[in-house]
């Protein structure tokens, strides 16, 4: 074992270069030639270098690191959203800290409150329903923030997409394929501001094309592969009538094909299936999924764009509010699993 650890200094004399050449090639590598960075690179990992963060933190006020409050993975798309906002920071020298709570204690301040004390430069939030308690502490704190699946907050800057629009691409497809009776399998409205809007804009677009929605064909769960099973199980045993399914997210609506398929329920011959999200198991069902196509990894890449570029220009998170508001485009994309809506014989036999 060494003695003491490598220092800057010690880089610095087997690279060959000065002090302030291996800060710039380690903390800002675009200011460097390809060629010194490489040997300064060489040197430090030959040494075992690892710069002293914290030293580093209190000379620049600056830790490098954004702290993301994004409650339970489980079954969702918050992963890919991650890994959108993960890859984009770490391209430009932060490091991620992430706060993954179970749902029932995602609004606790004390949450946040640890996430502060850790000195992280900035926050990202999930959703734009947050405690009026977070804005009070990220205000006095200083500490930018961005609201990400979130469609508007005064308090500040969200990164999101129009939910109703993206009920609208589902409703409006099933509608021109002669549809008339839906139903519905998505998340708790009552706890899920992502799930109330988007189960509002199903209401409103099956309202404007003067469809109808059955309400022994409507649950609320949890999101996950056996809710939707569940779910789509209670439906088939009240025998509703419905030709057409939408599903709140690609893993309800997976458990629900599944549900179907044991049922001996053709899709799309005796009930069309549609969902919202596109995730990437979702062309590989059977059979392949009609979904919208959500910006889910683009979302984390816009959110770390911004914090980046605050943080570049040492804006002032208290007076920044809420100057930047960004709905992404959606897309409908459409494959096997929606169909014209079947006659009376073919809905009958699927039965």
């Amino acid at each position: 074992m060494p003695s003491r650890r490598p220092s800057l200094v010690d880089v610095a004399a087997l690279a060959g270069v000065s002090t302030g050449t291996v800060s710039r090639a380690l903390s800002r590598p675009d200011m460097i030639s390809t060629e010194t960075r490489t040997r300064v690179m060489a040197a430090a990992e030959r040494l075992g270098y690892v710069a002293n963060g914290a030293a580093r933190a209190l000379a620049g006020r600056r830790t490098g690191t954004i702290g993301a409050l994004i409650p339970r993975y489980g079954p969702s798309s918050f992963p890919m959203m991650v890994q959108g906002l993960e890859n984009t920071l770490a391209q430009n020298g932060y490091t991620m800290l992430l706060s993954a709570p179970d749902h029932r204690r995602v609004g606790d301040p004390a949450i946040l409150r640890k996430l502060l004390e850790r000195g992280v430069d900035a926050i990202v939030l999930l959703g734009s329903d947050q405690p009026p308690a977070f804005f009070s502490m990220l205000a006095a704190h200083r500490t930018p923030f961005v609201m990400v699946w979130a469609e508007g907050n005064p308090h500040g800057p969200c990164i999101g997409f129009d939910e109703h629009a993206a009920a609208a691409l589902v409703v409006d497809h099933l509608a021109s394929l002669g549809h008339r009776r839906l139903g519905f399998v998505g998340g708790r409205i009552a706890e899920n501001i992502r799930a109330r809007r988007r189960f509002q804009g199903v209401i409103e677009a099956i309202a404007r094309h003067g469809l109808v929605l059955e309400s022994d064909a409507v649950a609320h769960t949890d999101y996950g592969f056996g809710e939707g099973f569940d779910a789509m199980q209670r439906i088939i045993a009240r025998r509703t009538g419905v030709t057409a399914l939408i599903c709140g997210n690609d893993y309800l609506a997976a458990g629900a094909l599944s549900a179907l398929d044991q049922a001996g329920i053709a899709v799309p011959d005796a009930i069309s299936v549609a969902s919202f999200n596109d995730n990437d198991f979702s062309a590989y069902l059977h059979p392949p999924l009609t979904t919208v196509r959500v910006p889910i990894q683009a979302m984390g890449q816009v959110a770390a764009r911004h914090l980046i570029e605050v943080l570049s220009a040492a804006e002032d998170a208290g007076r920044e509010g809420g100057a930047r508001h960004l709905l992404l485009p959606v897309e409908l994309v459409v494959r096997a699993s929606t169909g014209p809506r079947p006659g009376p014989r073919r809905r009958q036999r699927g039965r």
